[in-house]
C-alpha cells in the first residue's frame, strides 16, 4: 500500500489519497472511495500533506479547521477580508484583528444588536469611539457564524505576516516527505542569491531593484505613454503584465496612470499592504519588505506579499496606482 496523504489547503479540503506513483509528473493517487486520478507533482506538493502529520508552519495561522489542521481557503478569504476592511482606519493588520474581535464578541449572536450599545462596549474595552461608527459595525452583522466563530478564535489569523521556519523546524518537517519541492525551502533559496542591481525587465518607465528583502520600485512620473486601449487613462508606467522580481521567486504587477477628464484629486497615503510610498518633486518611491507575507489569496495557489488592493491615488499627486507582489506556492 502506498502512503496516505491529506488535501489541507483549498476551497473544500480534507480528501484521503494514496499516493501509488510519484516516479514522475503527473503523480497518480487513489481516493478512499477506490477512485484513481492524476495530479501535478507541483499541485500535489502545494495542496497535500503526509496523513497524521501537522500542517505546514507557514499555513497554521490560517488554519480554519484546527481537529483536522485544514485550511478551507474559501473560509479563510471572508476572515482576512473582514479584517482587512478595518485595517485602513487602525493603520494596523494586529489592531484592526483585536478590535473585530472585541466587536464580534460583545455583539453576540443577536443578528440584529444595538449598534449603540456595542460603541459604548467598545468604549469601554478601550477604543477610541470617535474613530468608529454604527456604519462600519453594521458589516459585522452580517458575517455567517462560521466565519464569526474563527474571528473569535485564539488562533486563527492572529499571527498577521509568516516569514517561514528555521532551519532546525524546516528539517523536522521534511523528514519522511517525499515531496520534489517544499514551500518552506523558498526563503533559504532566495537568501542564497546575491542582491539584484536595478533593473527594468521588460517594464515600461519602472525600474526595481532589490536589497536584502527590500523592494524598491521607482518611477518617473512626468513621462506620458499614450492613452490606454480604452482611451480613458493616460499610462504612465506599466509592468505589463505580472513580472520576475530580479533574482527572487516573488512575481509584481503593477500599472501608473492618470484620468484627465476625472475631477482632480490629491492622494492622501503614503502606506499600503506592505507597500510604502514616497513622492520627492515627479519620483515616485515604492518599497515592499519581501520577507513578509499576507496570507493565501483566494484561489490558495499563491502567498500575497504586498498589494494597494485596487487602484489609489498617488501620494500628493492625481496620478494612480495599482501594485501586486506574490508568490507561487512551489
Amino acid at each position: 500500500m502506498g502512503e496516505r496523504y491529506v488535501q489541507f489547503l483549498g476551497s473544500k479540503p480534507g480528501i484521503v489519497v494514496e499516493l501509488l506513483d510519484d516516479s514522475n509528473s503527473p503523480y497518480l493517487v487513489r481516493a478512499e472511495n477506490g477512485f484513481e486520478f492524476s495530479i501535478s507533482a507541483e499541485d500535489f506538493s502545494h495542496y497535500y500533506r503526509p496523513e497524521g502529520s501537522p500542517t505546514p508552519p507557514r499555513w497554521r495561522p490560517f488554519v480554519t479547521e484546527p481537529e483536522k489542521h485544514l485550511v478551507d481557503t474559501a473560509k479563510i478569504s471572508k476572515v482576512m477580508e473582514t479584517i482587512r476592511s478595518f485595517e485602513e482606519r487602525f493603520q494596523d493588520f494586529e489592531k484592526a484583528r483585536a478590535f473585530v474581535r472585541d466587536a464580534v464578541r460583545i455583539m453576540g449572536v443577536d443578528p440584529k444588536p444595538d449598534l449603540r450599545r456595542v460603541l459604548n462596549e467598545l468604549t469601554l474595552a478601550g477604543w477610541d469611539q470617535e474613530s468608529l461608527n454604527e456604519k462600519e459595525l453594521q458589516r459585522l452583522t452580517r458575517i455567517p457564524g462560521e466565519i464569526r466563530s474563527l474571528l473569535l478564535s485564539d488562533t486563527c489569523a492572529v499571527i498577521p505576516l509568516v516569514t517561514g521556519l528555521d532551519a532546525k523546524e524546516a528539517q523536522t518537517e521534511d523528514k519522511g516527505t517525499p515531496l520534489r519541492k517544499r514551500p518552506e525551502r523558498i526563503e533559504a533559496a532566495q537568501a542564497k542569491k546575491a542582491p539584484a542591481t536595478a533593473r527594468r525587465i521588460g517594464m515600461k518607465n519602472a525600474e526595481m531593484s532589490v536589497e536584502g528583502n527590500i523592494l524598491t520600485v521607482t518611477v518617473d512620473l512626468s513621462k506620458e505613454f499614450g492613452p490606454s486601449k480604452s482611451g480613458k487613462t493616460i499610462i504612465i508606467a506599466s509592468s505589463e503584465g505580472n513580472k520576475s522580481v530580479p533574482g527572487r521567486a516573488e512575481k509584481i504587477g503593477l500599472n501608473v496612470y492618470k484620468q484627465p477628464d476625472k475631477r482632480a484629486a490629491r492622494g492622501r497615503r503614503s502606506t499600503f499592504k506592505n507597500v510604502e510610498m514616497n513622492v520627492e518633486g515627479d519620483s515616485l518611491t515604492v518599497q515592499v519588505d519581501l520577507s513578509k507575507e499576507l496570507g493565501p489569496s483566494k484561489s490558495g495557489k499563491t502567498i500575497i506579499i504586498a498589494s494597494t488592493e485596487g487602484n489609489q491615488l498617488v501620494l500628493g499627486r492625481e496620478e494612480k496606482i495599482g501594485l501586486n507582489v506574490y508568490r507561487k506556492i512551489d
